[in-house]
């Protein structure tokens, strides 16, 4: 249930960065970076269901409801009240710049110290 539960909120999570209204906070400004991050939410739930622990008959989609509900409140709480905090580490990964390699990071922060 606990496995169920993070898969469902990771995947909510995702949904809700590629949403209209928070699509600026989680940094994915174009449309195409908004459907490769609802696919991912999508195959998420898809995950979380193949993962519920039982064979698929009615228990595993109880199962699939009651982490889905709860993963959802969960998320709907934390957006409410620190929607760039929980998207900030999707933001870094989305805008993170590709053209800066690591060693000139370091370099220069090796510089910086002393």
């Amino acid at each position: 249930m606990c496995e169920g539960f993070m898969l469902c909120a990771l995947a909510f999570v995702l949904l809700a960065a590629a949403s209209h209204r928070f699509h600026r906070d989680a940094g994915a400004t174009s449309p195409a970076q908004r459907r490769w991050l609802r696919g991912l939410g999508a195959a998420l739930i898809v995950v979380a269901l193949m993962r519920a622990g039982t064979a698929i008959d009615g228990e595993r989609w109880v199962r699939l409801l009651v982490c889905a509900s709860l993963a959802a409140v969960a998320v709907v709480l934390t957006l409410s009240v620190r929607a760039a905090a929980v998207l900030y580490p999707l933001r870094r990964l989305l805008t993170r710049r590709a053209a800066t390699p690591v060693g000139r990071e370091v370099e220069a922060l090796v510089g910086a110290c002393g």
